[in-house]
């Protein structure tokens, strides 16, 4: 008995010296992580200025807005040499560069009209060689003008395309990179409804992605992060700086940026979610830190990559004709990234020995502890996964917007609480129905109501259900008392 008294302590000394050492290794890796990623922020506007310098492109400020775009053939091959004319409020004159961008800066607000020598319209079988586009550079959302030259085979006008906002979503048929203003007709047509409601399931799909960690989260820790949203647009952005600046392959970049939110992931709950743990600080405290975590984030994106939208990718996809939807290869595939990814996780809970862990922390972390299932391991796991499927929603987000903004995420945020809620906090699959019910309300509500109301009618249906179902979709009604 004496012999084992006198081991014990060196035992529990070297398990305190072994958990000191990984404590230390993985602040030195989040250190390093940090000071890669604040290193490629601070030579973000330097590279952003000298690549806009080389390729002729334009980078939009406050001080002055960009009319920019891609002159291509009908088979997706770039027109180098060919001169641009700038009419309006401001006029220039500009040559296509190599890969058939152009851009012309402005400084005053107004309608500008953008044209292309006739013969080469024609050659390229465009119905006209003018474009018109408007700049409102108080405006967030038309800071950058993007002009596009219709195909003859089609039947619309060429077409003004302009940057959105984070917030606004382009349909599934828009080229990606562009968020096209088109005239809506009064009568909701089958195809509309048809296009509309294929662009509410690939939203869905996607903010279901966003939303899975979230609910995880919740399940396991009883805790609502307000700062999820940050972690879809880190994602995001940190694609834009291995694209961009670092000029790597986009799946690549992707790959780093799911890393990178893993990673982070993995440092919070070690430097701040563990700790507030340990000394039983409620959920309601823990709650607000994320909600000034989520401040800081968003403001230090703002100062690290400024206020315009980041472009992940530059080339435009060619459209796909499915039945009345028209689409584009990217769509697709990030939907299908989307769906494969949730897919894989809910595998993942269900038929993994992780998985059934962390449902039974998610269902009674004391009744786990009790059982030998270490918690703290468990949601250490589950808050790395989350920030990693954040960061990869994000990437997928910023590919089918084609650009990615410093407040994408919390623009979003409200709609992942919405998803989740619907679903059924802390459930596994209520995350995706959650989200595919409010992207198709949404989008689905606009034949009936402006577009800048979407997103009220698929709260307005959140309150609907929760009055019948207050537990949500899938969630467990709990009895009290």
């Amino acid at each position: 008995m004496t012999s084992i008294q006198q081991v014990n302590p060196r035992w529990r000394r070297c398990m305190r010296l072994a958990a000191t050492h990984r404590t230390a290794r993985i602040m030195v890796l989040a250190f390093a992580a940090v000071i890669v990623f604040v290193l490629c922020a601070l030579w973000a506007p330097t590279a952003a200025a000298a690549e806009a310098e080389a390729t002729g492109t334009c980078v939009p400020t406050a001080e002055f807005g960009c009319v920019n775009g891609i002159l291509q053939t009908a088979d997706k091959k770039p027109l180098a040499g060919v001169t641009v004319t700038l009419g309006g409020t401001e006029t220039g004159k500009t040559t296509t560069a190599d890969d058939g961008t152009w851009a012309f800066k402005v400084a005053d607000d107004g309608s500008y009209t953008v044209m292309i020598p006739q013969d080469i319209a024609s050659a390229c079988g465009f119905t006209t060689n003018s474009a018109e586009v408007d700049i409102v550079k108080k405006s967030f959302s038309k800071q950058r003008g993007v002009v596009r030259f219709d195909k003859a085979t089609q039947s619309a006008p060429p077409t003004a395309i302009d940057d959105g906002a984070s917030s606004a979503r382009p349909p599934a048929s828009t080229s990606m990179g562009d968020t096209t203003e088109q005239a809506q007709p009064s009568s909701a047509s089958w195809t509309r409804f048809c296009q509309q409601l294929y662009s509410g399931i690939i939203f869905g799909l996607l903010l279901g992605l966003m939303s899975v960690g979230m609910n995880l989260v919740y399940g396991t820790t009883g805790l609502s992060s307000f700062s999820h949203g940050e972690q879809v647009t880190l994602g995001g952005l940190m694609a834009y700086v291995g694209t961009q600046m670092l000029h790597m392959p986009l799946i690549l970049s992707a790959v780093v940026a799911v890393i990178i939110g893993g990673l982070t992931g993995l440092v919070q709950d070690q430097i701040v979610w563990g700790p507030l743990r340990r000394k039983r600080v409620g959920a309601m405290q823990q709650m607000i830190v994320t909600i000034g975590l989520s401040m800081a984030l968003q403001y230090l994106y703002q100062f690290f990559f400024g206020g315009d939208i980041k472009g992940i990718v530059k080339s435009v996809p060619k459209s796909i004709q499915l039945g009345p939807i028209t689409t584009n290869a990217p769509a697709l595939i990030c939907a299908g990234i989307a769906l494969a990814t949730i897919v894989g996780v809910t595998i993942f809970l269900y038929c993994t020995r992780l998985g059934r862990a962390t449902r039974a922390v998610s269902d009674n972390a004391s009744l786990a502890a009790a059982s030998g299932i270490n918690v703290d391991s468990v949601v250490r796991i589950v808050w790395t996964l989350s920030c990693a499927l954040a960061a990869l929603s994000g990437v997928l987000l910023g590919i089918y917007l084609n650009g990615i903004a410093w407040n994408t995420g919390v623009t979003l945020l409200m709609l992942m609480f919405a998803a989740v809620t619907l679903g059924g906090l802390g459930t596994a699959n209520g995350a995706l129905v959650g989200a595919l019910v409010i992207g198709v309300v949404a989008d689905l509500s606009t034949l009936v109501i402006p577009s800048d109301m979407r997103y009220a009618s698929a709260l307005a249906i959140l309150i609907l259900v929760l009055l019948v179902r207050p537990q949500g979709i899938f969630g467990k009604r709990n009895r009290i008392g």
